[in-house]
């Protein structure tokens, strides 16, 4: 009997921890020396990226999948209009590169490295551009529909382009953080 009030104490308690760790802030939205930025100043429309390479439909996936990282981040606020938008994101696809890495005895294809290159920009309402720091962004992967964890080139380039995205995110809301707090990291 005294195990299960112990064991029921433990319970308890840690459902309490988890209750606490899933209701505090999550920092969204962003703060300058605990101060909140305003709403008016989150705001940020992503243009349809463009494609200046090889790579067919890969500007699509990949203006779709940079939004819904924007989202799902929440440190900007996605407009609809882009004369309602503080800021604003253009992408341009500049690279798009798909060799095979990998040899069999018989000269075939085992995996393949894809290569993708995206020259990004952000801009203020006023067409001010925020300096980034890298303006061309890389993303690279290795894969095989062969061996080792097998998947097709369309689930390569969606894995590569979710890469892509993300460090796209990052690069935008470093450059939009420091022009607004203007700090820089050393």
């Amino acid at each position: 009997m005294r195990h299960c009030v112990s064991l029921f104490v433990i319970t308890i308690s840690l459902l309490l921890c988890s209750c606490t760790y899933l209701t505090r802030e999550p920092g969204v939205p962003p703060k300058i020396d605990g101060v909140p930025i305003p709403d008016a100043k989150r705001t940020v429309y992503v243009q349809n990226f463009r494609n200046n390479s090889y790579g067919m439909g890969l500007h699509t996936q990949l203006t779709g999948l940079v939004r819904q990282e924007i989202d799902f981040r929440g440190r900007f606020l996605q407009t609809r209009e882009k004369s309602g938008a503080a800021y604003r994101i253009y992408g341009e696809i500049s690279h798009y590169q798909l060799v095979g890495a990998l040899l069999d005895q018989g000269g075939q294809h085992l995996s393949r490295e894809m290569l993708v290159v995206c020259r990004v920009e952000l801009q203020k309402a006023g067409g001010e551009r925020i300096p980034l720091e890298r303006d061309e962004i890389p993303a690279r992967i290795v894969y095989s529909d062969q061996i080792g964890f097998r998947e097709s080139e369309a689930q390569a380039q969606t894995r590569l382009l979710r890469i892509l995205a993300v460090r796209i995110s990052e690069e935008m809301e470093r450059a939009w953080y420091f022009s607004i707090a203007g700090k820089i990291d050393e």
